[in-house]
């Protein structure tokens, strides 16, 4: 394959386009990124695999270069996920980021993959992850005050600091993130559904990593160590000093534990 990145396009099983960037040469992985975010943000690690595996990064539907369709459902994103490790081929690994590592579970126990890669899927273990908040931040991307419901969903939800959300509005991220706030109302919602049982995940056999930041929320410690205890066969890597967005931050230290874990002969 070519070392050189292009934008590609597949079908769901809905007929909804998902859009996905093909860079670098070697085993297949597929990048399922989180809330408020695309692709591109796993960009810098990707490069940084490149050398030695093709990685396929997609955009989940509703953002990106992928459609979206009328009616939301998150098994339509498991089906999405599945429609790119499709063309990754037979034995693609899996590495999925917050919800898009929800997603990356749901697909993985419906199609055979290779190895599979979560970082802090916010899996509601210990009660509603979203509860209280969602409101408020609904009616603010119902009003379209974008900026508002980041703040909300950053402060109520992901828990940032006042210092971490300044920080973070001073950033061309910023803007980003606001305008993909309307996606993030259907992803909110679906977390609380699925509730706090793990018990299905048992039957996933394939070797999975958990990335963990030291510095990250209590709850995504608490879903991490309850699907170490779920999983058959399983390790956790813990990111020193870091958050939710290792990928963003310490784009090589990601690199290098996923490739150590992928190239891993157990």
């Amino acid at each position: 394959m070519s070392s050189e990145a292009r934008a590609e396009v597949t079908r769901s099983a809905d007929g909804t386009p998902i859009g996905f960037v093909r860079l670098g040469a070697g085993p297949a992985i597929v990048f399922v990124h989180g809330s408020l975010s695309t692709g591109d943000d796993w960009r810098q690690v990707a490069s940084a695999l490149a050398g030695q595996f093709t990685c396929f990064l997609m955009d989940r539907r509703g953002r990106g270069q992928s459609g979206d369709a009328s009616a939301y459902a998150i098994e339509r994103e498991y089906q999405d996920i599945q429609a790119v490790l499709d063309i990754a081929g037979p034995g693609a690994h899996l590495l999925g980021h917050s919800y898009g590592a929800i997603g990356a579970l749901g697909a993985a126990l419906r199609v055979p993959i290779g190895r599979l890669v979560l970082y802090e899927p916010p899996l509601p273990v210990t009660g509603p992850v979203v509860g209280a908040a969602l409101a408020p931040y609904r009616a603010a991307v119902a009003r379209h005050h974008l900026d508002e419901a980041l703040t909300i969903g950053l402060r109520d939800i992901i828990r940032l600091s006042a210092g971490e959300i300044s920080a973070l509005r001073q950033t061309p991220l910023w803007n980003k993130r606001a305008a993909l706030t309307p996606t993030w109302t259907r992803e909110l919602e679906a977390i609380d559904r699925l509730g706090p049982r793990l018990d299905h995940y048992r039957q996933l056999a394939a070797p999975t990593l958990l990335l963990l930041g030291t510095a990250t929320s209590t709850h995504q410690r608490a879903a991490t160590a309850a699907l170490a205890r779920t999983l058959p066969d399983v390790r956790i890597v813990r990111l020193q000093g870091q958050g939710h967005t290792a990928h963003l931050t310490v784009p090589d230290v990601v690199a290098g534990e996923v490739t150590d874990f992928l190239l891993a002969r157990r």
